[in-house]
Parts: structure tokens; C-alpha cells; sequence
């Protein structure tokens, strides 16, 4: 029998949420009638938001009072079924007190005996977590469908327009964006300089240059524009989810880090080029139309660290002729 309300407890991080798309659309197709309850965290979640991957959303935070509030509002829903999509107890937690008869989600952290199907997991990186989080749905007779690009929405385009306006960005010109930051930490954040060289480069072939970061990355944000020169502007801090999702559309190119960016950039269809270091690619890629993953891992890769102890091998090896070769490959075949 299908359900009738389904929650899912969704991500943490942007690129997961992103990530989590193909189970969403699954469950839209599989059981169209159904109400889909996302709970997470707001600012992440806000593009499956927008775009109504969800129909009711529910924010869930680190605050004590937000997490009761969520949990109270969770069990007057009633949901038949909880997905449940990061691998922390908390979140198996609010599955079981959800009080939903079936709670679908992995293994580990000691809550296997919160859920009705607790479901065995590769080893980390052996599997796209897309296509994990996908096999959780597998287990309630879900099935892979496509997935539509991402849209920013009405007020995410329109407030993506202004945004570039104020920077300078005329309507309609070409622009390459650049995602020199990465939330995990600097062992997956490429060098600022190789980022200012291959923006160089790419004004050099008539694109403006958009840089993009959070509130807290302006300074270093500002500093690549700077350094790339007149035809850079950095619009680090002024732009909402919606309206990041706005400019990573409009992008001839969007050159990243392994960060939620790259992840938004490729899900809008825009050519994509995401560069690699401490992760392991094969599990967190972006995926999209346009997609290049530049990784040249040494073998102490993956390490999954935050901060590098011996000097970040993986990202000096990304070099940027070779990423510049890939960009204009990208951009050929966007015409």
C-alpha cells in the first residue's frame, strides 16, 4: 500500500541535498498523491525548497528549541514512512519518534534499533551517495527516474539578475564563475592563486568573472577578484540560496572546489568543472550534463581530512593548463 505522508530527513551540507534529488523525484513518481515532509537544515535545503522537491519543509538546526519544535510538529504529521538520509543517531531519532511503522535508513552510530530497516553500507566512497541514497528507496520498491534540471525559481532569477547587475554584469553577457571555497575546509580548497591565474585566463577569452563565496569568505573572495583584474567582481555574501542557484544557471562555466557550489552549478545544467583534493571523488561528484571532475589522487587519497599534514598533494597536481584545456572543451561544446 502506498503512503500517504513521507518523511524524509534530509541532509546537512548543500552538495548532500543536491545529491538527494534523484530519491525525491523517485518518491514524487512512485506515490504522486503522497505529502513529502523534508525536515533539515534551512539554508542547505532551501533550493529542494524552491523548487518544491518537498511539499512541506520543517527546519531542523543545533538549537535545542528548534529540534523539539521540529519533533512536535513531525509527530502531528503523522508520517507512514521516514527516509532517513544522514547517518547521525539524531536523525534516526526523530524518525522513531515520528512515530512512523516503517524508518528506512543506514546502519552505524547506534541506531539500527531505531529503524525498521537498517540497511548495510559500502564502505565510504565505493558508492555515489546519490546512488546510496537511492538504494534506501530501493528497500519501500522505489526506482530511479530522471531528474529535471535545477531552477532557481521566479524570485531566485530575479534577485540572481539583480545581484549581477550591481556587480557590473551586463543582462545577457557571458560570465565564468568561480568557487574558490569549500565549507569542509582548506584541504579540498584549490590555491587562491592558481583560481586568480585561470581567472586571468578566462576573462583573457572575453567572459567576465563572477566570484562567488559565503558572507564570511568575502575577504577572500575580493582578493581573486582583485587579482584577476577589472573584469572580476566578487559577490561573495550577497546572494541568497536561490539566488546562488540564479547565477550558477546563467554561467557559461562555473569553476569549483569539491563544494556545494559545484554541486548547485552542474544540477542547473551549467558546464561544470569541479576540482578534487582530500575526498574521494567517485563518491560525492557532481553530477550533471556538463560535468568535468579534475582528480589526480596520490596515494594517501582519500584521507578525508579538513586540513592537510603534508602539503596537499592532490590539489598542487590539479595545474592550470589542464584545468584551462577541460574549460575550453566546456565551453566549446556549450557553443
Amino acid at each position: 500500500m502506498a503512503p500517504a505522508r513521507v518523511l524524509v530527513r534530509l541532509p546537512n551540507w548543500l552538495g548532500d541535498c543536491i545529491m538527494a534529488r534523484p530519491l525525491l523525484y523517485a518518491v514524487r513518481a512512485a506515490w504522486p498523491t503522497a505529502g513529502v515532509l523534508g525536515v533539515g537544515p534551512e539554508g542547505p535545503c532551501a533550493p529542494l525548497v524552491v523548487e518544491r522537491a518537498v511539499s512541506e519543509f520543517v527546519p531542523w538546526s543545533r538549537t535545542r528549541a528548534v529540534r523539539a519544535e521540529a519533533t512536535r510538529r513531525v509527530r502531528a504529521w503523522r508520517p507512514d514512512l521516514a527516509l532517513v538520509l544522514p547517518a547521525s543517531f539524531s536523525s534516526a531519532w526523530l524518525a522513531w519518534r515520528s512515530g512512523a511503522r516503517e524508518r528506512v535508513g543506514y546502519r552505524g552510530e547506534w541506531r539500527d534499533g531505531l529503524l525498521t530497516v537498517a540497511v548495510a553500507g559500502e564502505p565510504r566512497g565505493e558508492r555515489h551517495l546519490a546512488d546510496e541514497f537511492l538504494d534506501l528507496g530501493a528497500r519501500v520498491g522505489l526506482e530511479a527516474v530522471a531528474v529535471p534540471r535545477l531552477e532557481p525559481g521566479a524570485a531566485g532569477a530575479e534577485a540572481a539578475a539583480r545581484v549581477l547587475a550591481q556587480g557590473g554584469v551586463a543582462r545577457g553577457e557571458r560570465y565564468a564563475l568561480l568557487g574558490p571555497r569549500s565549507a569542509f575546509g582548506p584541504a579540498r580548497e584549490w590555491f587562491p592563486e592558481r583560481f586568480v591565474a585561470a581567472g586571468r585566463e578566462l576573462a583573457a577569452r572575453g567572459l567576465r568573472v563572477v566570484v562567488c563565496g559565503t558572507a564570511g569568505e568575502r575577504a577572500s573572495c575580493g582578493e581573486i577578484a582583485l587579482g584577476v583584474g577589472p573584469r572580476a567582481v566578487s559577490i561573495a555574501g550577497e546572494t541568497t540560496l536561490p539566488a546562488l542557484v540564479g547565477v550558477a544557471a546563467g554561467a557559461s562555466l562555473a569553476l569549483c572546489n569539491d563544494s556545494g557550489l559545484a554541486h548547485v552549478a552542474a544540477a542547473t545544467g551549467a558546464p561544470t568543472i569541479q576540482i578534487y583534493g582530500s575526498a574521494a571523488s567517485g563518491w560525492t561528484a557532481a553530477r550533471g550534463p556538463h560535468v568535468r571532475v579534475l582528480h589526480r589522487a596520490p596515494v594517501c587519497s582519500p584521507c578525508w581530512r579538513r586540513k592537510c599534514v603534508i602539503g596537499t598533494r592532490c590539489l598542487d597536481a590539479v595545474r592550470v593548463p589542464w584545468v584551462m584545456r577541460h574549460a575550453d572543451e566546456l565551453l566549446a561544446e556549450a557553443g
